[in-house]
């Protein structure tokens, strides 16, 4: 079962209601997390949320599955077992297993669309073997060390829509997100003149695909992107990402290293010493590290160590100590080490600029025990790194002018903040730009309370960006439940 309908079908009434916990006429009880003498958890049916609004308390806000971990005292999950068995008896049992990891992977992220990833799997295959032929791609790859012969690889020229002559294939491939139907005739095509990778499901099918670009300049103008019009513009994610590259580790699993990039899980792969007595997982960037990633490595029972093998940079060395304090909370009994790489460089570069194809291997053996201090870190910074993603706050109240809400796909600036009076309205200007599309924002006035508009807002964005209305939807769910908050955080304030 997908955490995405996990999360639609289970209400915070049925959640409560399984703890014997029952809200008073103002959606309000006694807070179970501390010892809370008048009543001040907060519940919002419509958005299957909940706030504390207790100083003495640090339950915080969440939704759902949060309250569960928080009630069980357990990991993610855990929580997410148990929230599938609440969803669906038949998912899971009612009973938490007793070890933190469990002894095989619950199947949270199943593929609904077999229609899809047949048309995927065909995508990768006509691509892949067309791959040889394409002087520019066995050129790039061979300048990026990637050997292709070796490699589960492809490259989107662009033409299987005009091979083909099946009108299914075209409109399931209009459906999946490689096309997108042009106003006057004609598609334009995803990822086009970039290497594709396979993202694959528990089951090793195909579900996604990752695209990087060969060329330097933005990309040509029938591309469909997921970059804009960037000159920048290198890496494509199909909407609605999922699955993981190379795919998901296996049960057998004891050292598991995990990479930044795609590229640098490919490099790795090729180095028969690192592939033969090490999984390699690679992470979506530096913020990289999803759900996904953290349940397919909670479910591996033989799991011993964690390497990770970031880029030697700034943004790699903070994204290795912020990953190692999530990695060590959810999985304590697991060694995390982590590998130094030369300055500057990542695992492709290095594989590039060195003869010896034994470096990366002896750089591994090299890894040191990750050192868990706080000496150098300010509260505030330990705060941020100790709180799983999905429990930390993505809304920055800094400027109560300038609102800002970030769920690294979405940036949402509320100018003008938002007014205390009038609860039962919250009339906002939202200035919304895509991470990955800085070049074209979007503007709305709307009250998000008001039905017609908030859906007319997100049909709107979610087309303008080229984005899934589902998933738009929950950011904008998320927004609310964060904006309520914040208003009903500063009102207690005034008290």
């Amino acid at each position: 079962m997908q955490i995405s309908i996990i999360k639609q079908q289970l209400t915070i009434a049925r959640v409560l209601d399984h703890y014997n916990l029952q809200p008073d006429k103002n959606n309000r009880l006694h807070c179970p997390f501390h010892n809370d003498k008048t009543p001040s958890l907060q519940i919002y049916p419509a958005t299957n949320t909940f706030c504390c609004f207790s100083s003495n308390c640090t339950a915080g806000n969440g939704d759902a599955i949060q309250f569960i971990q928080l009630k069980e005292n357990c990991n993610k999950h855990e929580a997410l077992v148990k929230a599938a068995a609440l969803v669906d008896p038949w998912q899971g049992s009612s009973t938490l297993p007793s070890s933190t990891i469990p002894a095989a992977p619950v199947k949270l992220f199943i593929e609904s669309s077999i229609d899809k990833i047949a048309v995927l799997t065909k995508f990768f295959s006509y691509y892949k073997q067309g791959l040889s032929k394409s002087k520019k791609a066995v050129e790039y790859l061979e300048s990026r060390c990637i050997d292709y012969r070796i490699t589960e690889i492809a490259f989107n020229s662009g033409g299987l829509h005009a091979d083909v002559k099946h009108s299914n294939l075209i409109e399931s491939m209009v459906r999946v997100g490689l096309l997108k139907s042009l106003p006057a005739k004609g598609y334009s095509v995803w990822a086009k003149e970039c290497i594709i990778f396979p993202l694959k499901n528990q089951e090793n099918k195909i579900i996604s695909l990752y695209g990087r670009s060969i060329i330097s300049e933005s990309s040509s103008p029938d591309t469909l992107s997921l970059s804009g019009s960037s000159p920048s513009a290198r890496h494509f994610y199909l909407s609605n990402r999922s699955g993981l590259y190379p795919g998901y580790p296996g049960l057998s699993t004891k050292k598991l290293i995990l990479c930044e990039s795609i590229i640098d899980a490919a490099s790795l792969l090729q180095q028969k010493a690192i592939k033969d007595n090490y999984s390699i997982l690679s992470l979506y960037g530096t913020n990289g590290l999803t759900e996904e990633h953290q349940i397919a490595i909670a479910g591996l029972p033989q799991l011993a160590e964690i390497i990770l093998m970031l880029d030697a940079d700034e943004a790699g060395e903070a994204a290795t100590a912020k990953h190692a304090i999530t990695l060590q909370q959810f999985l304590p009994a697991i060694k995390i080490s982590s590998v130094t790489l030369p300055a500057g460089e990542d695992v492709n570069s290095v594989l590039c600029t060195h003869d010896d194809a034994a470096v990366l291997q002896n750089i591994v053996e090299q890894r040191k025990e990750f050192f868990f201090s706080s000496e150098n870190l300010s509260s505030e910074t330990i705060a941020t790194i100790a709180t799983p993603a999905s429990q930390q706050s993505k809304l920055n109240t800094t400027n109560a002018e300038l609102l800002i809400y970030d769920n690294c796909e979405l940036y949402i600036e509320i100018l003008g903040g938002i007014k205390i009076a009038g609860l039962d309205r919250m009339k906002v200007t939202l200035k919304v730009k895509h991470k990955e599309k800085v070049n074209h924002p979007q503007w709305y006035s709307i009250d998000l309370y008001n039905q017609v508009q908030r859906e007319q807002t997100i049909n709107n964005i979610a087309e303008a960006l080229d984005l899934s209305t589902q998933a738009t939807t929950q950011t904008f769910i998320d927004l609310i439940t964060e904006l309520e908050s914040h208003r009903l955080q500063k009102i207690e304030a005034l008290h």
